[in-house]
């Protein structure tokens, strides 16, 4: 691969992955961001273009997912349930933090932009937080990458703790929510 340096079919399909997983969450964004790291590390490409060519599909792929939410929002259709409208009016408040951590949490990322969409955040402010939280992950990932250049390996391992840690912290979560709901119900149920 080093003669083809920089080469645009692979720097298209890199962009593309990012823009993927927004629409796809179970695809692997995050290891075409550290082969774009590898690439800039081990084959000397441009860590200028690659970072940019990443960052694009990520800004593109979380606007998609925005742009989803805005239009469910406008149609109507989606059911009004008061879960849906607790969520709504939580993300009104705490969005722009949610969108700014949005890259750290691997799985759910498109969420928060249907949610914010769902909301009606302005878009530059949407856009403005998905930048920043796709520069500061994506810039994680490639000093990472290029400075363990070919160790693969390494990285991987790296990647694969860092998952298994945010799905046991995410399940942790979801399993307290569910505990303090069924405590709430049955709370209420005691004083009827």
């Amino acid at each position: 691969m080093g003669a083809a340096t920089n080469h645009p079919l692979v720097l298209l399909v890199l962009g593309l992955a990012c823009l993927i997983e927004y629409v796809f969450p179970p695809f692997p964004g995050d290891t075409i961001t550290i082969l774009g790291a590898i690439l800039v590390g081990a084959y000397g490409w441009s860590l200028v273009l690659v970072f940019s060519v990443l960052m694009l599909g990520s800004v593109l792929g979380s606007a998609g997912a925005y742009a989803l939410g805005r239009r469910w929002a406008a149609s109507g259709k989606l059911l009004q349930t008061s879960t849906l409208a607790t969520l709504v009016a939580r993300f009104e408040r705490r969005g722009v933090w949610l969108l700014l951590v949005n890259r750290f949490l691997p799985g759910i990322r498109p969420l928060f932009f249907i949610a914010a969409g769902l909301a009606k955040m302005p878009a530059s402010l949407v856009l403005i937080a998905s930048a920043m939280s796709a520069a500061l992950w994506n810039a994680l990932l490639m000093v990472l990458g290029a400075s363990l250049g070919n160790n693969l390996d390494a990285i991987g391992a790296w990647m694969r703790r860092y998952t298994q840690l945010s799905w046991a912290l995410l399940v942790t979560l979801l399993l307290l929510w569910l505990a303090r709901w069924i405590w709430r119900r049955r709370a209420g149920r005691g004083r009827r």
